[in-house]
């Protein structure tokens, strides 16, 4: 009886090390990481890419749903070329710039967080109808993805 409760422990012990020496950055199941794309380094310029049509993607590295949809995001930014996604890390941003920028799309800081995924078309973004072009969370934004991927989102026209 003591042998076997030794060796389950070494087992487990041995299992918890290799586990723990893993690499446990932010870096995707499909080798892309968010570096790999174009970013935006605060709110300010969020409108101000020269493209008419893009999509913003905001998120955390401390936000497990980030982390949950991130290869999902990224796999759509590297395969998707119809219109370029852009990344931003919130917690680079200044909070003046993020006041402006709140205030532009009509979101309140209370009710924006990570992830979030911003559809900019024309260049400009309709405040009036926020629930088209501005979508949050780890449920909503892989559909909206597929959504546009598979051409059934209606509203890059």
């Amino acid at each position: 009886m003591k042998k076997i409760f030794i060796f389950t422990f070494l087992l487990l012990f041995g299992i918890t090390m290799v586990g723990c020496n893993s690499d446990t950055t932010t870096t995707s199941t499909t080798g892309l990481d968010y570096d790999a794309f174009d970013y935006l380094t605060d709110y300010n310029q969020v409108f101000t890419r020269r493209e008419g049509t893009y999509f913003v993607y905001f998120y955390s590295l401390t936000c497990a749903n980030c982390i949950n949809i991130k290869s999902s995001v990224l796999e759509f930014a590297d395969t998707y070329s119809d219109y370029n996604t852009y990344f931003f890390n919130v917690d680079n941003g200044t909070d003046t710039y993020k006041a402006e920028f709140l205030a532009a799309i009509g979101v309140s800081s209370t009710n924006f967080g990570t992830p979030s995924f911003l559809v900019v078309v024309n260049g400009s973004f309709d405040k009036t109808k926020l629930s088209n072009y501005f979508f949050s969370g780890a449920t909503v934004i892989p559909a909206l993805l597929r959504d546009i991927e598979t051409g059934t989102y209606q509203y890059l026209k």
